[in-house]
């Protein structure tokens, strides 16, 4: 799947102007099996997670408030000795199931994934070489991936590929990508990585990502192997062309994406965010309830207001500036992230010069035009 169906835009936007939460995300552990330098939620520390029944009840309560779409999260999901009580309790209630894992510890409950097939799974590949793979992941786990991926692929359930290029796993994005094309995968890629605020650290930290002009580098090279030349200028002119001057700026400093306008994270712990990088703002649902906690949440974020200097900008229409960048990277929602500004402005600078050494073919089919889907995502 390269593109979102239609029917779901459609659906997330009807759920924008209701305010209905039809997207949530269960963030069911902190713990994991590797120990992947760029993670915003994995430390080494246990801590006390919701149980069972605090997890069924919560899911009960987001499906009776709307919500359709249901991420499995963590971590790494398939760590809770509970995981097909949950999933399957989560089937029968109607939820269209995602699960973001990192692939090693999925082979025994492929049987549960046939029997209730889940909307897609997304396995997190950081490399594409043993070695490499277990340097970069701190697990010696890359067969039992592989393996992993080609069984959810025989069995024919729905796969797509994740993976965010650091500066330890730059090395690695020609061979990631030469490996999602020889299996027919989709890959989601991106060289920018979040601060580790939930974790502790300063704003504007995360000391395995690229400086942004390398980050630059490696997200329009990875999306030219993706995609080719052709396709990607074709694409680039749509996405960089300049903003309308008769635009309502005002617009472009709320939020935007579906981060708390549609669409929730629930912690390990028990908190509700707009999304898995902004801790702020945050609710209680397991003190005030679900519906409350959510009608909380959702004025909060229409409170929030975004740079002035990002609303004016000629790129305020392409660039992926949002809340959770602008906090992450400066612990402030009306801040400009520097970081974000210089990283895509390099972006633009080198798809321009792409676009002009590039004569993009007249006739590019519609399946082609939307090859380029997630350029620039986030």
């Amino acid at each position: 799947m390269n593109a979102e169906p239609k029917i779901s835009k459609f659906l997330h936007s009807a759920a924008i102007r209701n305010g209905v939460p039809i997207t949530g995300n269960f963030e069911l552990t902190q713990n994991c099996n590797f120990s992947c330098p760029m993670c915003y939620v994995h430390e080494s520390r246990k801590k006390e997670e919701l149980g069972t029944e605090t997890w069924l009840s919560l899911a009960n309560q987001a499906k009776e408030s709307g919500t359709l779409f249901l991420l499995l999260t963590g971590g790494e999901p398939f760590l809770r000795g509970d995981f097909e009580e949950l999933y399957t309790a989560f089937s029968k209630m109607g939820f269209l199931i995602s699960i973001n894992t990192n692939g090693s510890l999925v082979e025994p409950y492929i049987p549960l994934l046939k029997k209730y097939p889940p909307f897609r799974v997304n396995v997190s590949l950081y490399a594409a070489e043993r070695e490499k793979y277990k340097e970069f992941c701190g697990a010696d786990k890359f067969e039992s991936v592989v393996r992993s991926i080609e069984k959810l692929s025989d069995n024919g359930i729905s796969l797509r590929l994740n993976s965010v290029f650091t500066s330890e796993n730059r090395s690695q994005v020609s061979e990631i990508i030469r490996f999602s094309k020889e299996h027919n995968l989709h890959l989601k890629s991106t060289a920018y990585s979040y601060p580790q605020v939930r974790l502790g650290s300063e704003y504007g930290n995360n000391k395995a990502r690229l400086s942004p002009l390398e980050a630059a580098e490696c997200e329009v090279e990875a999306d030219l192997l993706k995609f080719g030349k052709d396709a990607y200028s074709f694409k680039a002119k749509r996405l960089l062309s300049l903003a309308d001057e008769t635009d309502d700026v005002s617009e472009y400093r709320k939020v935007r994406c579906r981060a708390g306008r549609c669409s929730f994270w629930l912690t390990w712990d028990g908190k509700m965010h707009p999304c898995a990088m902004l801790p702020f703002p945050e609710t209680k649902p397991l003190e005030v309830g679900f519906d409350e906690a959510w009608r909380e949440l959702l004025q909060k974020v229409k409170e929030i207001r975004l740079p002035e200097k990002c609303s004016l900008c000629s790129r305020r229409k392409s660039c992926p500036v949002c809340a959770a960048m602008c906090f992450s990277e400066t612990g402030s929602f009306s801040k400009t992230p520097e970081y974000t500004c210089e990283f895509f402005n390099g972006i633009c600078r080198l798809s321009e010069e792409i676009i002009k050494d590039c004569n993009t073919k007249n006739e590019i089919t519609a399946d082609e035009s939307e090859s380029g889907e997630d350029f620039y995502e986030c």
